[in-house]
């Protein structure tokens, strides 16, 4: 990003205030499950995730619930790569895919709006403060309806 010589701002419209900007940003993933009596798995990575990510994820949720596991997933496309998909031969995990944009029948989705509603609006210093303001308000969601 070119600047010449000045420092990039963002600005805190509700304060007023001025925030300087690095140009470099740190981010955080999850990956989230529900079960159906509530039981709730998530994931972070300080990367972005790949396919790889997604069947680690997978194969861990198969061994914390070590019953026959139905997956449901939406279409991201780690979940449709071949990494992923090839698990599908397991006999103890079988996939159900979501259509396209349909969130309402997703579960975990509300588990995403709750965490993003706590979130919102706020300002986070640096990574560490973000993942912990997110351990937060996991440990504070409730039940999907």
């Amino acid at each position: 990003m070119e600047t010449d010589g000045r420092v990039p701002r963002g600005f805190l419209r509700a304060r007023g205030r001025s925030v300087e900007l690095s140009g470099q940003r740190d981010w955080t993933c999850l990956l989230g499950a529900t079960g159906e009596d509530g039981d709730r798995f998530f994931a972070r990575f300080e990367e972005y995730v790949t396919a790889t990510h997604a069947k680690h994820f997978i194969l861990a949720l198969c061994q914390e619930f070590e019953d026959n596991l139905v997956t449901v997933l939406d279409g991201a496309p780690y979940f449709q790569a071949s990494a992923v998909t090839d698990l599908a031969a397991r006999d103890d995990l079988a996939f159900v895919t979501l259509p396209a944009y349909s969130p309402e029948l997703n579960p975990v989705e509300e588990c995403w709006r709750q965490l993003q509603s706590a979130l919102s609006n706020r300002f986070f210093d640096s990574l560490s403060e973000l993942t912990s303001a997110i351990d937060t308000a996991l440990d504070q969601l409730s039940l999907p309806r």
